[in-house]
């Protein structure tokens, strides 16, 4: 920087010396006076550091480092970091959210159902609902057995049991307001009547003993088993070589008459006339008792002439199956 500053100086030193020799008499040709021209004043010139290069990005995103100039170290290039992603906005659209289901239910119990004003048998019932109707479900009771509906406009109640629910009535919350169970009125207590006393036995009148020795004595009660819904009974007597007897079969039990006396309606007549005369026996259908409904016990038979017994008692028990007998007698 001197050396130039002092070559300057001594340029312009030597230009104001010419310039002198020039402006004296006769220091021209011909004698021509030199006129000086207007002198230039020169300037310093200053060095000019040359400036760090900056770096050149590349349409590819890379950042490249300009050149250095002769003599300088060549600057290590420095990466950028790398471009967050652009995403493109999808062409295909987004379904909407599908609408959740509302709980609901159907009648399905046959004919008309019962609404009612809570959710039980005890409160009052204010309408009906038929068979395939639908309601949506707008809350249930403490158990869930009952479900809250809107009927005409007001809140209702109806049996769980009596409607098929659909699977969003399992989220169905408790309802904000549920009926408590009316308080029925107690009714006031009767008062205790004393039990009335107990009617006065009647004594059960017993057959009359004959006055005089009756004709017939018992030979046999023969039990026959019989399922039917009665009790058959059947006279019969041994042979007494007579052609049959007047007279009546009378049945009692417990001493007391069971049907009323069973007249003979015509002679009794001989039967199994094949076999011997000690081995016959005399039958009547007329005799025949039929007693409704079976009763289990035992019981005798009578017979009776002019309201008179006229034979021995004979005893005979119903019991099962074993429901009809043939009463047989003999002469005495």
């Amino acid at each position: 920087m001197r050396f130039r500053f002092w070559m300057l100086i001594a340029l312009a030193l030597m230009l104001v010396a010419l310039a002198g020799c020039a402006n004296a008499p006769g220091g021209g040709r011909g004698g021509s006076t030199l006129t000086p021209g207007p002198i230039k004043t020169l300037r310093p010139t200053f060095t000019s550091t040359p400036a760090k290069p900056k770096p050149t990005v590349t349409p590819g995103g890379a950042a490249t480092q300009a050149p250095a100039p002769a003599g300088q170290a060549q600057p290590a290039t420095v990466a950028p970091p790398p471009a967050s992603p652009t995403l493109e906005p999808s062409s295909t659209p987004v379904p909407p959210s599908p609408t959740p289901e509302k709980a609901s239910m159907t009648v399905s119990s046959p004919g008309a159902t019962n609404v009612r004003s809570g959710p039980g048998t005890t409160f009052t019932k204010i309408g009906e609902v038929q068979q395939g109707q639908s309601f949506e479900i707008t809350g249930k009771n403490q158990v869930g057995t009952w479900w809250q509906f809107s009927f005409n406009g007001q809140p209702a109640w109806i049996s769980g049991d009596m409607v098929s629910a659909n699977a969003a009535a399992q989220s169905v919350q408790v309802a904000a307001s549920v009926p408590t169970v009316p308080v029925q009125p107690t009714a006031a207590p009767r008062p205790v009547q004393p039990a009335p006393a107990p009617a006065p036995v009647q004594p059960t009148a017993a057959p009359k003993p004959p006055a005089a020795p009756t004709k017939f004595r018992a030979a046999e009660a023969r039990g026959i088993t019989n399922p039917n819904d009665w009790i058959t009974l059947r006279c019969q007597l041994t042979p007494d070589l007579s052609n049959g007897i007047p007279g009546t079969l009378r049945v009692l039990r417990g001493g007391s008459p069971v049907a009323p006396d069973q007249p003979f309606g015509a002679p009794l007549n001989w039967a199994n006339t094949g076999m011997s005369i000690e081995n016959r026996y005399l039958y009547n259908e007329g005799c025949k008792i039929e007693l409704r409904p079976p009763v289990a016990g035992t019981y005798s038979a009578y017979l009776v002439e002019g309201g008179v017994p006229v034979s021995d008692p004979l005893d005979f028990t119903v019991s099962g199956d074993t429901r009809e007998f043939i009463l047989l007698w003999k002469p005495r």
